[in-house]
């Protein structure tokens, strides 16, 4: 089980639910646990499920919703014989300090950090890094950057850092920037209200994007050879 840490203050639902499924092509089993301050998942996976928080499958992909932490999802795990051990991949969408501190106890493998330019998203990023190193103070906190819909100013970019560096953040070679066009939009839109989620309707550039993000998440596979098999996929 690899456990994969999708920080930051940006709604980054649809792309999160876009790794989980280009994963689940590659006959990865993945959970995706929703660790939002406003169980933003709860209002976009389809369920019958009434309760407060449950586990529910979408597209092939369990989402776990609802927990206000991880012990109590822990739990719940347990008393429906569910092993989490047994995935392949676990996503967990993280926005801010708050949330952070109640799933602090699942350990990450791999972090990655979201980031928008405007104030909001660059000062919740920093109270979130602050309660990372608050809550892990001897480890070395790591991130690979992905600018998530927005263009990154050489200014902006220097005022952020300047203010994680104070946490002695350290970020990987690996830095990606992801942009949604119109049709990248819909075809969001359309798996929200279809219930389907079809990541071959997404442009080329999002696409080649999301391969090449999968096969350096993954490691023993080319982007291109992920291109054919989401190609090939009939959802």
């Amino acid at each position: 089980m690899q456990v994969i840490g999708m920080y930051g203050y940006v709604d980054k639902y649809d792309f999160v639910i876009a790794t989980a499924r280009t994963l689940n092509i590659l006959d990865k089993s993945v959970l995706v646990i929703d660790a939002t301050q406003d169980n933003k998942y709860k209002y976009i996976v389809p369920s019958i499920d009434r309760d407060s928080h449950y586990v529910t499958q979408y597209g092939e992909i369990d989402f776990a919703i609802g927990f206000d932490s991880y012990e109590s999802l822990d739990e719940y795990l347990k008393e429906k014989n569910i092993d989490i051990n047994l995935y392949s991949y676990v996503l967990i969408d993280v926005e801010n300090a708050d949330m952070y501190d109640k799933f602090k106890s699942l350990s990450v493998n791999k972090s990655y950090m979201f980031i928008d330019t405007n104030l909001v998203s660059v000062g919740n990023n920093e109270d979130l890094v602050k309660k990372m190193r608050e809550v892990n103070p001897e480890v070395e906190l790591t991130f690979s950057k992905i600018y998530y819909r927005a263009y990154m100013s050489r200014a902006a970019n220097t005022y952020l850092e300047d203010k994680i560096a104070n946490y002695a953040v350290k970020w990987t070679d690996e830095v990606y920037e992801v942009s949604i066009d119109e049709q990248d939009t819909m075809v969001n839109i359309d798996s929200q209200f279809s219930g389907l989620i079809d990541v071959r309707k997404h442009t080329k550039a999002y696409l080649f994007f999301m391969c090449e993000f999968i096969s350096k998440l993954v490691g023993d596979i080319s982007s291109k050879d992920i291109l054919k098999q989401v190609k090939r996929r009939k959802n």
